[in-house]
Formats: structure tokens, sequence, C-alpha cells
């Protein structure tokens, strides 16, 4: 049965920053620089003309000739300046946030990077331009880079909005700078508390969690699992189990599994974990019972099946086990699979008091006489059934092909032979047995035991 359930990072944080201000690559001029937090009747009247004509190709889709465009008009003003006047048209950051949007557009990241770069370096306070080259980077899968644009965005904004606070501390969370993030948003909790999207609570409880603060976690994740219903809470309910078994909560994860299998019964999940939990801490019974609907509710897997006729015959309910093994047994993978499982069917078999369908299964299983184990088994069938002559036979073969059981072996054929009146060769038998040392005792007092032969 395969482990609990771990928690990983929402794909809505990557859909969401993905998609983030696409409405900021706008097309007009009067949009354009409205977006940009600029008012178009202050942008220099060469300026308004290009982006007029920038415009109109935009909305054509035609992205490669307003590159052009733009690319003809900074041609114009030489090469770029490290410091431009407030009057240098040709490099206004205007004219590197059009550019910048279109290479947007082209899906061309680097470049839209470079141009909002200069964007933002001429004109500081160009929000807009902070958000784009925000995507711009995050595009490129520079998370931590696009975090801190995101950041920018924000506190250069008049508008306080909290949404590019998320960003920056949901690409935090993404470039796995935890300890960044969960500041990031706590800061977005403290300054717009009647903001705040369940989704963004669900990303700040996976910082935490990333962050090893799986405490402080635990109220945040219940707040959660009370605000969602359906797959999501489950899902939550989920992590909240996980957590309290990586908290080694022993008592609180098994008291709130089977809290679960209480709440939503037909939910095969809670059985499935509440089982694993109760063999994790040895409650055996506890995990049969829980296995048992579990099964109800959903097929077993093999490897399932397997460990629910394990308990069964630990817990001594054999009738339950057998069947189950006796069906896998059909159906076992390998050698060693298909051995293991014999043994199990046959101790089911002995303890329902079927030595003979033990032995029946023992005699179909292919290869016997090439494994000592279960020659030895097949002897303690035979001599439970008091079949001695062939008992001591069967316990002298598997003498012969395993030293490790050598001994026992030996000794069992002495008993055998002596119960077949067979003396000389359960003298023997002891003889041989009284070689091994954990043997020899019991060897030499069944010697001293045994008639005299004329």
């Amino acid at each position: 049965m395969k482990s609990l359930c771990q928690f990983s990072i929402h794909p809505f944080i990557g859909r969401c920053i993905a998609t983030a201000l696409t409405g900021l690559v706008l097309l007009t001029l009067p949009g354009m620089a409205a977006g940009a937090g600029q008012d178009a009747k202050e942008l220099p009247a060469a300026v308004r003309w290009v982006l007029n004509d920038v415009g109109r190709l935009i909305d054509q889709k035609n992205y490669d000739g307003a590159v052009q465009r733009l690319t003809e008009f900074q041609a114009k003003g030489g090469t770029v300046p490290q410091h431009t006047a407030d009057d240098d048209v040709h490099h206004h950051p205007m004219v590197y946030f059009a550019l910048g949007n279109c290479r947007l557009y082209q899906e061309r990241y680097d470049q839209a990077e470079a141009a909002l770069s200069q964007a933002v370096r001429r004109q500081p306070d160009l929000t807009a331009a902070w958000l784009n080259l925000a995507k711009a980077c995050y595009e490129q899968g520079k998370h931590a880079v696009a975090a801190d644009h995101f950041r920018e965005a924000y506190d250069r904004s008049a508008e306080k909005q909290p949404e590019h606070l998320y960003y920056s501390a949901a690409a935090d969370l993404m470039a796995k700078k935890y300890k960044k993030a969960i500041r990031t948003f706590e800061k977005l909790f403290e300054r717009h508390p009647g903001q705040i999207q369940m989704a963004w609570k669900a990303h700040w409880v996976h910082a935490l969690l990333a962050d090893g603060q799986a405490k402080r976690a635990l109220p945040h994740i219940e707040a959660l699992i009370a605000g969602h219903t359906g797959e999501e809470r489950v899902r939550w309910q989920e992590v909240l189990l996980y957590q309290y078994v990586q908290l080694k909560m022993t008592a609180k994860a098994r008291s709130y599994a089977r809290a679960l299998t209480r709440e939503t019964p037909a939910e095969p999940r809670w059985w499935k974990l509440s089982a694993q939990l109760d063999l994790s801490d040895g409650a055996y019974a506890d995990a049969l019972a829980a296995m048992t609907i579990y099964g109800y509710l959903t097929p077993l897997s093999a490897e399932e099946q397997k460990l629910w006729a394990d308990l069964s015959l630990q817990l001594g309910i054999p009738g339950q086990a057998a069947p189950v093994y006796e069906k896998m047994l059909t159906s076992a993978a390998d050698a060693q699979g298909m051995k293991q499982m014999l043994k199990n069917l046959v101790t089911a078999y002995r303890r329902l008091g079927r030595p003979e369908a033990a032995l029946a299964q023992l005699d179909r299983a292919p290869d016997l006489g090439k494994d000592p184990e279960l020659l030895m088994l097949r002897a303690d069938l035979l001599y439970e059934q008091k079949r001695y002559d062939e008992a001591s036979a069967a316990y002298l073969r598997a003498a012969r092909e395993d030293h490790a059981r050598a001994g026992n072996a030996w000794l069992m054929a002495g008993y055998a032979a002596w119960q077949a009146n067979d003396i000389n060769a359960s003298r023997q038998a002891f003889a041989r047995a009284a070689d091994f040392k954990p043997h020899r005792q019991k060897a030499l007092l069944a010697m001293r035991q045994l008639p005299k032969v004329n």
C-alpha cells in the first residue's frame, strides 16, 4: 500500500502569472499611455505619432511591422544613451514600453526584457512597464527576478493593487525563495485584509510547508478545509493528515483519519489512509477493519489484497486469507513471489486444520525438489498426517539439499523413522543430527531412548 500523499505546488500559480497583465499590452496610443500611467497629451508629438502608427499595426496583428516602425524611429536618435534627457524623443520611455509590449506579443521574451528594462530605467514610476517586465522575466523562468519586478510595480504604483504583491510572492514561491515569499504574503494580508482570495492563502500555506514551518501552517490548513468544498476540500484534508504524520502526531493523525471516515464514509481514500496509519502504529485489527471497508468501496490492488490476506492470517482468520492466497498464487509474477504466496497458503490451511489441502498445493508447485525450504515444509505436512515413511524420506532429502536446515532435517528424519519403526534408520539420522550443535542434546537423548535392535 503506497504511502500517504504529499503536497505539491498548485499549478494555478504558474497559470495565473503566465497570463497576468495581458491587458496591459494595449493597442492604441491613448490606451497605451493610460496603461502606463501617463497622459497621452503630455507626450512629445513625435512620440504620439509613432505610437499611433504602432497601435494600428498591432490592431492588424502586424507585430513585425510595429517593431520595425519603432526601431526605425529609435535609429534616428542614434545609439542608446546611458543617460537620456527628457526631450530625447527617439529614446523616450514610452517608445521602449511599446517595443517591449510588441516583443511580448511575439513571445520574444529576452528582447522584451531588454526593451522594458530601458523603459523603467528612464521612467522608474512606469508601473505597467514593471509589470510587463516581470511577465517577460517570468516567461524565461527567471522567477526570482520577476518577483522583484512585481514588487517594484506595487511599490511604485499610486493605487496599490494587491494582485501585484500576490504575483511577487507566488513568483518567489516558484523560485523556491520561501522566506521571501512568506514575507510578501504577510505584507499582502496585512495591507489588504479585505481583498484576499482563497487561492492566495493556499499558496501562502505552500510556502510555509516548503520552508519547514508545518506547525505554523496547521491552523491555516484547517481554515482552507473549512473554506472549500468538493475535491479541493479533500485535497487539503489529505495535506493536513500528511502533516500530522510528518510531525509525528500519530494519535492526532489516526483520530483525524477516523473522523474523515465518519464524515464521508463512502470516500475510499479515507479508509485507505486510516489503514495505513493503523498499520504504522501497530494497530493491525483496526487496519484490517479499515482495509475491509476500503475493499468494499473500491477494488483492491494485488499488493492490497496480499496485505489484507496477511493481516487476516496474522489476526487468526486463516479462512479469509486462504482464498486470496490461492487466487494470487496463479498470477504470481516471479518464482520468489510464488514461493512466498505458497508458504502463506500452506500456513493458512494448516491453521484451518487442513494439512491435506496444504500438501496438495505443495505437490502442485513447480520445481519443489529444488527448494529445501519447501521440501522441509512438505515433510512437516507428511509428519502431521502420520505418513511417517514418506516424511522420513522427505526430511532426508531436505537434509541433503540445504546445510542451513540440515540439523533440524536429520533430527526430524530420526523421529519420523522411529514412528515408522525403522529403528536403524532412526539411529543413523539422530547420529547425523548430533553433529549439529543446536540439535545435539535432543539427538543424543532420542538415541538413548531408542529400543535396541537385535
